[in-house]
């Protein structure tokens, strides 16, 4: 197809990788952000599977100019898993992402052998003995903590991911979701090896209000878990107002997330979504997930105040215990 580069100025990530990390990454926080600042994006978050990224991304926010920095947390083991008290001090310290298990996840390790690895790369923490995490049991039940989390997510307006969930536990989990308020939900990478969710289940969880946010790093020539025509299928299926398109990028083997994400945009164009389409994707559908207000402001340390100086009633100044005479006593 013959047309215009994808606009990428004013886009989101909604799904970057950096150091510090468990795993190998191309760039730190403010490398990465530095570098989607001069592509002119308008936002990104920073996602890390083994902390909260929160603090993270208030200060790389300071640090770069003409960028937002958005954080969140996965709930993993470093952070107790299904954790309520995790989440509830994440997002009242400003996160807008709540991600369900990613590498801990028990699909995830009966997908790749082990927690904390997969089959391209592996964690400083992989454990092949690890069975992971299951948000909901065989028999159907949420798991404790479960319900805690949604209702905080619900009342914080955050954004929950189904990240690498069982595609059994992800049907469960959307509608639950919806049922305890929570208003906001993506559908992470459906065609990654975790889920890898079949096109009808996709419709159907979108059809209870998620969005499907497929990621660059799923059609990576290292990764290459889908062919973008399967991507494509799926955004005209859904329909490009219920997507949206990101890196999940920061893998040394990928190059910089904001460049993913400018491919990743201009392949789905050139492959038949129209531009509009493509931009709602990555514009608009985050932006709204997002709720960015303004750029958060550095704030200002205190000024230094002078210690007091007191006079001795005969020209003569005091400070810190000294004496010092005034230029007519000095002469």
């Amino acid at each position: 197809m013959i047309g215009p580069f994808i606009d990428i100025q004013g886009a989101v990530d909604v799904h970057v990788h950096s150091e510090p990390d468990l795993f190998p990454r191309i760039a730190d926080d403010v490398g990465v952000a530095s570098h989607a600042a001069s592509m002119g994006l308008r936002a990104l978050s920073l996602k890390c599977h083994s902390e909260r990224t929160t603090s993270r991304a208030y200060l790389t926010e300071q640090l770069v100019p003409g960028i937002q920095v958005v954080g969140g947390i996965v709930l993993n083991r470093a952070v107790g898993g299904i954790n309520p008290h995790a989440v509830q001090a994440a997002l009242q310290l400003g996160a807008k992402h709540v991600w369900m298990p990613t590498v801990d996840a028990a699909n995830h390790a009966r997908t790749f052998g082990s927690t904390g690895a997969y089959d391209k790369q592996a964690s400083t923490v992989a454990d092949a003995s690890d069975t992971g995490i299951e948000v909901i049991d065989d028999a159907g039940t949420p798991i404790d903590g479960l319900i805690d989390v949604l209702d905080l997510i619900a009342e914080h307006s955050a954004i929950l991911s189904t990240c690498h969930l069982s595609v059994p536990e992800i049907k469960q989990l959307v509608p639950l979701a919806r049922e305890r308020g929570v208003e906001k939900i993506m559908i992470t990478h459906p065609f990654f090896k975790v889920p890898n969710l079949d096109l009808d289940t996709l419709k159907e969880l979108v059809g209870h209000g998620a969005y499907a946010e497929f990621g660059y790093c799923t059609v990576s020539p290292m990764w290459n878990h889908a062919p973008l025509t399967r991507v494509v299928e799926a955004i005209k299926e859904v329909g490009p107002e219920h997507s949206i398109l990101m890196s999940d990028a920061g893998q040394r083997h990928n190059p910089m997330p904001a460049e993913c994400l400018r491919v990743f945009a201009q392949s789905v164009y050139e492959s038949g979504i129209s531009e509009d389409g493509v931009e709602r994707m990555i514009k608009h559908n985050p932006l709204e997930l997002l709720e960015l207000g303004p750029r958060r402001e550095p704030v200002a340390p205190p000024v230094p105040v002078a210690p007091p100086v007191a006079s001795n009633g005969a020209g003569a100044t005091e400070s810190d215990g000294h004496v010092s005479l005034s230029a007519s006593q000095a002469e």
